[in-house]
């Protein structure tokens, strides 16, 4: 952009020294005019080079500064420096037309410097055309920038409350489980206050009932219910009524708690005879069931042995019989091969029980 502004700000200045010149060779007689032209095309030009010299040596970030939007304060004063530097080639074109009119000698070259008019004209548009495009980019990235600003700032804000949500619920439920843990140590509290005043209470009835144990008389102690009653209905004043009803009433006591004691005593002794005859009887059993395994076993045994003898005495009938036919004559020589074969028969079956000579 500085290129290009210095570029046709050069370009400008050349075609006005230019101008300049050739009015001086052309228009001797005139010298009037042309020093007054020459002046102005001078104070032109250095316009032009001062308007170039300040846009060029603005900073960056000013001059992205100066073009934010479309609309802008800047952005005015851009157009109207090009505005400016278009009207002031305008009216030097229209002066060059002007001495045209008075110079015809200069056809060819006033319309050079049409065409170069012209071009600088076009360039001008043309960087009209690339600044309005760079002022719109601009404008577009500065709209995403903003919005990217709007999205970090509501992502920001969620999460922040997000956060305070969740601290908040949890301070919440840490200040519930507080309370509830102050309520039961209260409730813990009070339930010991209570076992401690009971205790306390206790105490101190145990403590009158000892007190009125040590007024009574030693001797007291030995006597038995029916002397204590006599008393009692011989007593005269109120306080030995009461000390013979409280010697009456802690013998009572005292006898409860001896039967009380005995029968516990006597309970546990039950209780053991119980588990030790049970104990005993679990072992007899098992013993008995061991001994009746044994006897079946035995029986077995038995029963077995007698099947054996009873077939050990048939086998010895037969053997018998078969000896006596064998010690027939008539039958011997008849029978001789199969009397062999079973005495081998018998041989291989009892080998133990039957013996041949």
């Amino acid at each position: 952009m500085k290129l290009s502004n210095s570029w046709t700000v050069e370009i400008a200045h050349s075609y006005l020294e230019q101008e300049t010149t050739g009015r001086n060779k052309s228009t001797e007689p005139d010298e009037q005019p042309t020093v007054n032209s020459k002046e102005g095309m001078h104070q032109k030009s250095n316009e032009l080079v001062n308007e170039a010299t300040h846009e060029d040596t603005e900073l960056p970030g000013q001059r992205s500064r100066n073009f934010p939007y479309p609309g802008d304060e800047t952005a005015d004063c851009t157009t109207k420096k090009s505005n400016f530097f278009y009207y002031s080639i305008m009216e030097h074109r229209d002066n060059h037309l002007h001495c045209e009119c008075m110079i015809p000698c200069q056809v060819t070259s006033d319309l050079d410097k049409e065409k170069k008019i012209a071009f600088l004209l076009k360039e001008l548009d043309i960087l009209r055309a690339s600044n309005k495009k760079l002022q719109e980019k601009l404008y577009k990235e500065d709209k995403e920038q903003r919005k990217l600003k709007l999205k970090l700032e509501l992502q920001e804000k969620a999460t922040e409350a997000y956060i305070a949500e969740k601290t908040a619920a949890l301070v919440e439920e840490v200040y519930f489980a507080q309370k509830e843990r102050d309520e039961a140590i209260m409730s813990r509290l009070r339930l010991a206050n209570e076992e401690r005043d009971e205790a306390i209470a206790r105490a101190k009835h145990m403590e009158m009932s000892l007190k009125v144990l040590e007024n009574i008389n030693p001797e007291e102690n030995d006597m038995t219910l029916q002397e204590l009653l006599n008393r009692i209905n011989n007593a005269d004043t109120g306080i030995a009524i009461q000390k013979n009803g409280a010697v009456i009433v802690d013998r009572i006591y005292k006898t409860k708690e001896c039967k009380k004691r005995i029968t516990a005593e006597e309970m546990n002794a039950v209780i053991e005879e119980r588990d030790a005859a049970l104990s005993q009887c679990k072992r007899l059993e098992q013993e008995l069931h061991h001994l009746k395994e044994q006897n079946q076993t035995s029986a077995n045994n038995m029963r077995h042995l007698t099947a054996e003898n009873n077939q050990e005495r048939a086998l010895k009938e037969n053997i018998m019989a078969l000896a006596v036919q064998l010690t027939k004559p008539e039958l011997s020589t008849k029978s001789e091969k199969n009397g062999d074969i079973l005495k081998w028969k018998i041989c291989f079956v009892y080998p133990k029980s039957v013996k041949f000579g």
